[in-house]
């Protein structure tokens, strides 16, 4: 990331903290932990709470608390998706259900759940975390539904990463303006996260089609994961033409591959894909321009530039 919208100091201080948080003396769990966390991850949702925290006031206790949380939600959410998505990798290492089992994943990502319901509860954000866990699931089990009886329309790709994506990234900018008791900024708030979100979503999409591999990228477009490239062009096909991607399956993978990205190329899924994301964007960036203009305001822009031109 840039160092324009890095907060240095608040970010040692919130990552001192949020290892604290998953402290235990099961030597099995610290060997879990510590792999897990050998690479940092992006801490996109501490970010969005730090800035918007500082555009509208002044950081605190709470607000570090309030990240915590939210990280601890979305550790344990990836960790839960890399078993129901059969992962094997994630930001170039190898997922913990690929160096464990399915098994361990899933209690090592319900044990990160606890520690958020811990947190969460000693700071009174008991309906936050439940309403987030209950909105997350419910996205989960819409992909699987959708996915099972094809049900592919932009209608119900936008459904489900509303509750997997858009919400826990609305609720970090409504919930910083909560703490600061800004009550007039909570619906623009919350309607810059969701715009944020959405955007952020597509772009995930996207970087799909730039890392594919063979069989994963196959997997992904059509087993566990619906993507708007994919749902757009689709959509756009003939009856005959998807038909032919149904059909694929039965082929080798590797073709399977090449032959699915040229019909997504082909028939517009990558431009609308992009474009939808930047009218995401600039909604968001407009919404920005009802608080003050001042550097966390910028900063925030700047981070939002940076979701949509990332290359991971």
């Amino acid at each position: 990331m840039k160092k324009k919208f890095i907060l240095n100091k608040e970010l040692k201080i919130f990552e001192k903290q949020f290892i604290f948080f998953l402290k235990s003396k099961i030597l099995f769990l610290k060997k879990i932990k510590n792999y897990f966390f050998l690479k940092k991850g992006k801490y996109v949702r501490p970010l969005l709470i730090f800035l918007i925290t500082k555009m509208l006031g002044t950081i605190s206790k709470k607000t570090y608390k309030l990240a915590s949380i939210i990280e601890l939600i979305h550790t344990a959410s990836i960790i839960h998706d890399d078993v129901i998505d059969n992962s094997s990798f994630r930001r170039g290492f190898l997922t913990i259900n690929s160096l464990w089992n399915n098994k361990i994943a899933v209690i090592f990502g319900d044990y990160i759940f606890s520690k958020s319901l811990n947190l969460a509860l000693n700071q009174n954000y008991n309906h936050l975390f439940s309403n987030l866990i209950l909105k997350m699931s419910e996205g989960e089990l819409y992909q699987i539904d959708f996915i099972k009886n094809h049900k592919f329309s932009e209608k119900n790709y936008k459904k489900i990463i509303f509750n997997k994506t858009a919400l826990l990234i609305s609720t970090c900018c409504e919930q910083s303006g909560k703490l600061l008791k800004k009550k007039h900024t909570i619906f623009f708030l919350k309607k810059i996260g969701i715009l944020i979100g959405f955007s952020f979503q597509i772009k995930d999409d996207l970087l799909d089609y730039n890392h594919f591999n063979t069989k994963n990228f196959f997997l992904k477009l059509n087993e566990t994961k619906i993507t708007l490239p994919f749902i757009y062009s689709l959509n756009k096909a003939s009856l005959k033409e998807k038909k032919f991607i149904f059909n694929l399956s039965k082929k080798n993978f590797l073709f399977c591959s090449k032959q699915l990205i040229n019909f997504i190329f082909f028939l517009g899924g990558i431009e609308f894909s992009i474009y939808k994301m930047k009218l995401f964007t600039n909604k968001a960036l407009i919404q920005l321009n009802n608080f003050t203009n001042n550097s966390a305001n910028k900063s925030l822009k700047t981070l939002i530039f940076f979701f949509i031109n990332r290359n991971f």
